[in-house]
């Protein structure tokens, strides 16, 4: 309504403010005048203007988009009366018309910040990614305090799947509207997606603590509660060394026990397969970081595994067995970190094709470089975040 303010007409002291008497429901009282004073003067573009607004308000969206079509067509140059137009036309289903009402804003006013904002929401709409973005990235130069912008710029990213950058701009959304429920409801979704449950739930819990009656809401975060809780039986980390011994990788892997080692930073628990080493290391009788590190990745790469059941998507969409260095890394993920198949596999993955580390439900991941005897390997390490 508070765009809508700015283009009802200015009252005197005498006379009830519009705003008001559509709060009250007297919509029809506000049209009526509207309508009388138009068929006085029809060519002035502000009356029309005016009528599209309030129209728009009530949701009258037909009638709205003729008043604020004759407002443009009377006065061009009028950007408020193009962005409402183009809202218009958009709750109508005409996004073509909509975007071109919003390019024609742009060239008026290069330098408002809805209009930019409005655009990418038209391009975004469209699968027009790219475009979208450069003006969204434009409306947050212009205003850079809006929340909105952020929030979309997120919306735009989870369509991209690009989940880092999404969570980074759901969290400045919240940031910038600490209370807007929509907000955190898309950041803990966006969270949720990189296996951040902890951060994605108190998003949601304080999401439900602004509003108490979102059954949606308490759903979700109960989902999100029994998934940490899953999460935190099947994970590694965390556990003591019966759980390990347990653990399919050491049982399936054939994993022996082999002393300690000590990298200069880490004093580890060795444990040795036919292709394979591990080591773990402690905090108090609890596992704080494991290495993994194939002793020959190349042959590893090159052999099937017929030990762990992995499987993997051939480049022609068939299903076949993993080789040895897939199935090996995919298992000690998923076990360390308690952690989907899929999940472990898309790590993996990250990892192999950006070479940087990551996180994932507050623990670390990285390659290292380690040396153990006289080799020199490169392995998957884990340890728990901060």
């Amino acid at each position: 309504m508070g765009e809508v303010r700015k283009s009802l007409p200015i009252v005197s002291a005498t006379e009830r403010d519009p705003i008001d008497r559509l709060a009250e429901g007297d919509s029809a009282g506000v049209i009526e005048d509207l309508r009388r004073s138009l068929a006085n003067d029809p060519a002035d573009d502000v009356l029309w203007l005016r009528l599209g607004a309030v129209y728009l308000a009530i949701g009258h969206l037909p009638e709205a988009e003729d008043a604020l079509g004759r407002a443009v067509s009377l006065d061009g140059d009028d950007v408020e009366a193009r962005l409402l137009y183009a809202d218009a036309l958009t709750r109508l289903g005409k996004p073509d018309p909509a975007a071109f009402q919003l390019v024609q804003a742009r060239r008026a006013a290069p330098g408002d910040a809805r209009v930019h904002r409005q655009l990418g929401v038209a391009f975004l709409e469209k699968g027009l990614f790219e475009k979208a973005e450069a003006c969204l990235a434009a409306a947050a130069d212009l205003d850079p305090t809006d929340p909105r912008t952020p929030f979309l710029r997120g919306l735009l990213c989870d369509a991209r799947k690009d989940t880092a950058a999404s969570v980074a701009h759901h969290r400045r959304a919240v940031e910038l509207d600490p209370d807007s429920v929509d907000a955190r409801c898309t950041f803990a979704d966006a969270l949720a997606t990189m296996g951040e449950l902890a951060e994605a739930a108190r998003q949601l819990e304080e999401a439900l603590r602004r509003d108490r009656t979102n059954t949606r809401i308490a759903q979700n975060l109960d989902v999100l509660r029994r998934g940490l809780r899953e999460l935190e039986s099947h994970r590694l980390l965390g556990k003591t060394e019966v759980e390990l011994e347990r653990s399919t990788l050491v049982q399936r892997g054939q994993l022996k026990r082999a002393g300690h080692v000590d990298d200069g930073k880490v004093r580890a628990v060795r444990y040795r397969g036919s292709a394979v080493e591990l080591l773990v290391s402690y905090d108090a009788e609890r596992i704080a970081g494991m290495v993994l590190a194939l002793t020959n990745p190349a042959l590893a790469a090159r052999t099937p595994d017929d030990v762990f059941e992995v499987t993997v998507v051939a480049p022609s969409g068939a299903t076949e067995r993993a080789d040895v260095a897939t199935a090996l890394s995919v298992t000690f993920l998923r076990e360390a970190l308690g952690c989907p198949m899929t999940r472990a596999g898309e790590l993996y993955a990250r990892l192999l094709r950006d070479g940087a580390g990551t996180t994932w439900a507050g623990a670390s991941l990285r390659l290292r470089e380690l040396t153990i005897g006289d080799a020199r390997l490169v392995g998957i390490e884990i340890t728990a975040a901060g």
